[in-house]
């Protein structure tokens, strides 16, 4: 199966006929409470998850983002950019922004300009000094051009869904996820590579502006519910002074002052 590069909203289409075709319900998950600063609570319900399209899983097959983040690939302190990481103590984790190997065709689909990082890199966690998940933040208009270069390397995803978003006083807003699981022999947990034609990890509502990549096992939680603001503010301070800018004044005057 190949992509158009016209529009994801064709790629949306092929997952509603997928509904149609398997005949399975759309689920619904618990709802979620904002408390306002004039303690007007909203309660806003989780996004509607509407099964799509599946294939049978991978066996044996490890997956990776780029060429070089792969899970339980070893922390190593030579490798990573000075203060370039968090400590998180209480559950012994840590989180890194790690550069990532993209092949040439795809390093201008890949490359963020987000408040977290900029270029081709990853949000990495480490346990125990081994990668256990890895996110990374695209375009959201390559979402194709994403979808059609794991296919490439994978074959077909093993699962698709949308998520049907409910918007206060506007229309819904709807997410495509794909997935690709790879399962072992043993106790080893599934691997999962999934992708999000927009990035709901950090916020309410889905960051129109950004995708997401996300490579992880079953299981696992997305690091944006375990980093705070704060948390993400001093490892966006700490990249900012790393920036290979070659002309100081190619830098936003609002970033700029911050490196100094």
């Amino acid at each position: 199966m190949r992509y158009t590069n016209t529009s994801w909203l064709l790629y949306t289409l092929l997952i509603v006929a997928g509904l149609a075709k398997t005949g399975q319900a759309a689920t619904d998950t618990p709802v979620t409470h904002i408390q306002t600063e004039n303690s007007l609570q909203i309660t806003i319900p989780a996004p509607q998850v509407i099964p799509g399209i599946t294939n049978p899983p991978l066996h044996g097959i490890f997956l990776n983002l780029g060429e070089n983040i792969h899970l339980d690939r070893p922390f190593v302190a030579t490798e990573q950019a000075a203060e370039g990481c968090i400590l998180k103590s209480d559950i012994k984790a840590r989180f890194c922004i790690d550069p990532v190997a993209w092949p040439e065709t795809l390093l201008g689909d890949m490359a963020s300009d987000d408040i977290v990082y900029r270029g081709n890199q990853a949000i990495v966690r480490y346990d125990d000094n081994r990668v256990t998940q890895a996110h990374i933040l695209f375009p959201a208009d390559r979402f194709i051009r994403v979808l059609e270069h794991i296919e490439a390397l994978y074959g077909p995803p093993t699962e698709q869904q949308l998520l049907k978003t409910l918007v206060p006083e506007a229309d819904p807003i709807i997410n495509t996820v794909v997935r690709w699981k790879s399962v072992f022999d043993g106790d080893k947990r599934d691997l999962i590579l999934e992708v999000r034609a927009h990035d709901d990890t950090r916020r309410t509502f889905p960051d129109n502006t950004h995708g997401f990549m996300w490579l992880y096992r079953t299981g696992a939680e997305p690091v944006f519910h375990l980093l705070s603001v704060v948390d993400l503010m001093v490892l966006r301070k700490r990249r900012i002074g790393q920036w290979p800018y070659p002309d100081q004044s190619e830098i936003d005057p609002a970033i700029k002052s911050e490196i100094h």
